[in-house]
């Protein structure tokens, strides 16, 4: 028995002291994973992860809506069906497709008048047109007196043709 330990004096003695020290060892793991599971019950439960392309939303809608202050945002942005960009004063519109296509709109605003303002239009109008009138009135007034002050001191050149008589 030159390999064996000889504090043990026979082979079963030292397998069986072994198989103590295992069991006891089994047991306490099990006693550590018991702790740890009371003291975190999450962390038994699977975790899952779901990832999503594109957002799913119930909105029936077929169009999108997003503010963009230049053309390169509408690009960048990614659409799932046709998406309207405006900038924020509304001043330029994009219209982008789901196949990358995009068109650009310029707005104007339309200020709806009320009756007020319509007749106060109105009137800016006449008051335009009577302007005109007084100035031509004026610039043919001063055209005729430009016109006979000129003829005024100057002598007649006409000539006048006198009948002949007829000669037979």
């Amino acid at each position: 028995m030159p390999n064996y330990n000889t504090f043990y004096p026979n082979n079963n003695f030292y397998m069986q002291d072994l198989q103590a020290m295992r069991d006891r060892i089994d047991s306490q793991m099990r006693q550590l994973q018991q702790q740890q599971n009371q003291q975190q019950p999450l962390a038994q439960q699977p975790i899952t992860q779901n990832f999503q392309i594109a957002p799913q939303q119930q909105i029936t809608s077929e169009l999108e809506g997003n503010y963009a202050e230049n053309v390169d945002e509408v690009k960048n942005k990614f659409v799932t069906k046709t998406g309207i960009f405006a900038t924020k004063d509304f001043s330029t519109i994009w219209v982008k497709d789901i196949s990358g296509k995009i068109r650009t709109f310029r707005t104007d605003e339309i200020i709806e008048l009320d009756d007020k303002d319509k007749e106060i239009l109105m009137l800016r109008k006449q008051v335009g047109d009577l302007k005109e009138v007084i100035e031509n009135a004026n610039t043919n007034r001063q055209s005729d007196t430009d016109f006979n002050g000129a003829n005024e001191g100057k002598k007649s050149t006409r000539v006048s043709v006198r009948n002949k008589p007829n000669a037979k």
